[in-house]
C-alpha cells in the first residue's frame, strides 16, 4: 500500500487480466505438446546436423564438405544424402506446425503458459526456421546443378 502526501492510500487499483501471474492454476485437458517438449524435440532434431554450433555461417562449409564426400562415393550416396536433407527439412516443418498448434490453442492453461514462454517461442522459431531454410535452399540448389 502506498500513502500519498495526505496519508490516503494511493495504491493503484489493478483488476487487469493482462497481468502475468500464475496465481490461478488452470487445469490442462488438451494433449498438445508444450513449448518445452517442442524445444526438446528440436534439440534432438538438430543433433547431427549442426556441425558448427558456434556460428550459422559455418553451416555452408560443413554442408558442402558432406555433399562432396557423398558425391565422391557415387550417385546413390549423393541421392541418399540429399534425401536425408529433405527429410530433415520436413521434420523441421513438422516442428513449426507443432509450434503453430501451441500458439493457436484454445486451451486456457496452454494460453496462460504461452505468456511466460514467449522467449522460448522466439528462440525456437529463429532456430528452426533458419535451419529449415538453409536445407531447403541447399537441397534445391544441389538438385538443379
Amino acid at each position: 500500500m502506498l500513502d500519498g502526501l495526505d496519508g490516503r492510500d494511493i495504491t493503484p487499483e489493478v483488476n487487469d487480466e493482462s497481468l502475468l501471474t500464475m496465481d490461478n492454476v488452470i487445469p490442462c485437458f488438451c494433449d498438445s505438446p508444450t513449448l518445452q517438449n517442442i524445444e526438446n524435440m528440436a534439440n534432438c532434431w538438430q543433433k547431427g546436423w549442426i556441425w558448427e554450433r558456434e556460428s550459422e555461417n559455418k553451416w555452408d562449409h560443413a554442408y558442402e564438405k558432406l555433399l562432396k564426400g557423398a558425391q565422391e562415393k557415387g550417385q546413390w550416396e549423393t541421392i541418399i544424402f540429399l534425401n536425408e536433407c529433405s527429410v530433415h527439412t520436413s521434420e523441421g516443418r513438422e516442428l513449426l506446425e507443432s509450434i503453430q498448434d501451441v500458439v493457436h490453442t484454445n486451451c486456457p492453461h496452454c494460453r496462460e503458459h504461452l505468456k511466460y514462454n514467449i522467449i522460448i517461442l522466439h528462440d525456437l522459431l529463429v532456430c528452426i526456421v533458419s535451419e529449415v531454410k538453409f536445407f531447403e535452399v541447399k537441397v534445391a540448389n544441389s538438385k538443379t546443378t
